[in-house]
């Protein structure tokens, strides 16, 4: 049996104090109320932050690096996948629907808490202290990377505003199925998501996409095992 590593006062912070964050103004949120959480001395956060700023940058800091093994992944499927992509509309479609695919299961795999994308979206929005940050080290890798193959897919340059309002519509379309999942599901009278209707969600989005790209539909037995 793996035992479990014994977290230290600021990794225990760090971790509480995300979730509180993401669901809530800065403001409201005590620097009482993370310690208490935490199960820390309230002095902690001054001594291994400085300040609840100084905390709040260590969550991003580490929310950040937690991505890191999906954004190189993600890498090296689209390099690899751009490169072939070149001149084989097939290829492309192909590409752009495993891209998808692999997106939207990464967006809603338990491995990735929901509230790093509420977050992360709050950051945006409000263009906080860390937006910087985030956009440099997070956002605009995953942009660039899909937007080197829809540069490809429309044969434009990948700094044309075409590629990089495509590429953000992508994005945000597949982000939206796990921001708004009690949404979706009120609206088709699911309870929740299951394999078929993440499928569904999937092939639509798919659909979608070629569309917006100007892809011919594909044949329907492509992509088929």
């Amino acid at each position: 049996m793996k035992l479990q590593k014994k977290l230290s006062a600021a990794e225990k912070l760090v971790e509480v104090a995300g979730p509180l964050l993401a669901d809530r103004p800065f403001a409201s949120v005590s620097t009482r109320e993370i310690a208490k959480t935490a199960h820390v001395n309230l002095s902690a956060i001054s001594y291994h932050f400085g300040s609840k700023e100084g905390l709040y940058q260590a969550v991003f800091e580490k929310l950040i690096a937690d991505l890191k093994p999906a954004r190189d992944g993600f890498r090296t499927f689209l390099e690899a996948g751009t490169t072939a992509a070149k001149d084989s509309p097939g290829m492309q479609r192909e590409v752009i629907r495993t891209f998808i695919s692999a997106f939207i299961d990464a967006l809603l795999s338990d491995e990735n808490p929901q509230w790093r994308m509420r977050l992360i979206m709050r950051e945006i929005h409000q263009t906080g202290p860390c937006f910087d940050m985030v956009m440099q080290q997070h956002i605009d890798v995953m942009h660039d990377l899909l937007g080197s193959l829809i540069a490809v897919v429309i044969q434009k340059p990948v700094r044309d505003p075409s590629v990089i309002l495509m590429s953000h519509s992508i994005l945000g379309l597949c982000l939206q199925y796990a921001l708004s999942e009690s949404l979706i599901s009120h609206r088709l009278n699911w309870d929740g998501y299951d394999v078929q209707k993440l499928d569904m969600i999937k092939n639509e989005t798919v659909s979608m996409v070629f569309a917006m790209l100007g892809l011919s539909r594909p044949d329907p037995k492509e992509g088929k095992s």
